[in-house]
């Protein structure tokens, strides 16, 4: 499994949240510290949206490990953005290591990314593939189960282009829930992890859910609060004001609390979502699905 950073809030340089901080997605990349196994070096991504009138995002990924490319370094120490992704891979067991595999994803105004594994994919691919419509077929260019869930996406929410920040919600747990019932028509029964996360650049909502009661997901986080960024220190989150930035990470990044409240980097709750609305304020709820076992 990845690990990833969704970011949306005050506008930053990637660099002073994908690299700078002490356990950033770099040092995750090499040292994670929330997996059994720590190496994240199957390649990379980024995905931001533009300070400027453009709303679709850009992208850039590779199939190098994040800690020895030097057009991240570049890249991120330049652009600034309010609202972006970031995402360091380890490929599951089988899947090829290739740009086409690399998250995040992007169709016109939508970013989307994915931790974890639909366990025993092979069983069901080829029926998810058959129910996809051929404009989200055709967009599948890799061949991992993380792009096909992102095509599924597409397809529930029938392409639209604007969605408030409760049908972005509803779609993502249509998507779990179709998953869920692909999974159990193929006789599909182990745990799958399903961490995702969505943004159109307006909103943003990310997932921790495994579809076995036994098993916990991967790990997922939270901060928020006005961002403070000193020179040679981490970045800290204090308070929720009108300048709120959230950060969902699947391990905290800072090493020192981001506030005086130990409250900070909330751990998401198993099988629960962190809802971003367009003015940064957050809410977290139980995704209402049951388990598949």
């Amino acid at each position: 499994m990845c690990r990833f950073i969704a970011y949306k809030g005050e506008e930053v340089t990637l660099n002073d949240i994908v690299i700078s901080p002490t356990n950033s997605l770099i040092e995750q990349s090499k040292d994670a510290k929330k997996r059994k196994k720590p190496l994240n070096g199957d390649g990379f991504g980024l995905s931001w949206y533009p300070t400027h009138s453009d709303p679709f995002p850009a992208r850039f990924v590779s199939i190098e490990p994040a800690w020895s490319n030097q057009n991240l370094q570049q890249i991120a120490s330049k652009v600034r953005s309010q609202c972006f992704f970031a995402h360091v891979r380890d490929a599951s067991v089988g899947m090829p290591v290739s740009q086409a595999n690399c998250h995040p994803f992007n169709y016109q105004k939508y970013t989307f990314m994915h931790n974890g594994r639909l366990d025993q994919f092979a069983k069901f691919r080829r029926n998810l593939l058959n129910q996809l419509s051929n404009r989200a077929f055709d967009l599948v260019k890799g061949n991992t189960d993380s792009e096909c869930i992102f095509a599924l996406f597409l397809d529930t929410i029938e392409f639209a282009d604007n969605l408030s920040t409760d049908d972005l919600t509803q779609a993502l747990y249509r998507v779990i829930e179709k998953i869920i019932q692909i999974r159990r028509e193929a006789d599909a029964n182990t745990n799958a992890f399903i961490n995702l996360a969505v943004s159109d650049g307006t909103s943003m909502v990310a997932t921790r859910f495994a579809t076995d009661r036994e098993s916990q997901p991967a790990s997922l986080f939270y901060g928020q609060g006005k961002l403070a960024i000193a020179a040679g220190k981490d970045f800290s989150l204090n308070g929720n004001s009108a300048q709120n930035t959230v950060i969902i990470s699947s391990e905290p990044l800072t090493s020192e609390p981001l506030t005086s409240d130990k409250s900070d980097w909330i751990k998401v709750a198993r099988n629960h979502a962190v809802i971003v609305d367009a003015r940064n304020q957050v809410v977290t709820q139980a995704v209402p699905i049951d388990y598949q076992t």
